[in-house]
């Protein structure tokens, strides 16, 4: 298990670093910022349930940025029709542009591994069962 939490941690800073773009200003900032998280869930249909899980944030602290998100036109909200206490989360053209933008970002910081750290994600990918 120690050789498991290595690797996780090894992972962990490889993904940062892939991350990180170049803000106007010229200093690097998170593109994977948990405005980026909760717009990419909501992409993959996730619900409030399913994304307060999976991101471990409190539902106000959720309420909060999907607040966010509606005011900058990232994302438009509607009650549920089967059960008017849960909200249903849709990205907006713009909110689409949005994560294409950070995912382009991310793409371009993955060139810049290293062959240990692209072996590293090809193993974690393979066992979440993806395809690169």
């Amino acid at each position: 298990m120690e050789k498991f939490a290595r690797t996780l941690i090894k992972l962990r800073l490889a993904t940062r670093r892939a991350c990180m773009c170049e803000a106007d200003d010229k200093q690097k900032k998170n593109t994977l910022s948990l405005k980026t998280k909760v717009l990419f869930l909501i992409s993959e249909g996730y619900d409030t349930s399913q994304i307060i899980a999976t991101l471990l944030v409190a539902k106000t602290n959720l309420a909060l940025i999907t607040k966010q998100l509606a005011e900058c036109g990232l994302i438009e909200k509607a009650k549920n029709d089967d059960d008017h206490r849960k909200l249903l989360y849709f990205l907006t053209e713009r909110g689409q542009n949005y994560l294409d933008e950070r995912i382009k970002a991310i793409v371009s910081g993955v060139g810049d591994f290293s062959n240990e750290e692209r072996s590293i994600i090809e193993k974690a990918v393979a066992l979440l069962g993806e395809k690169l």
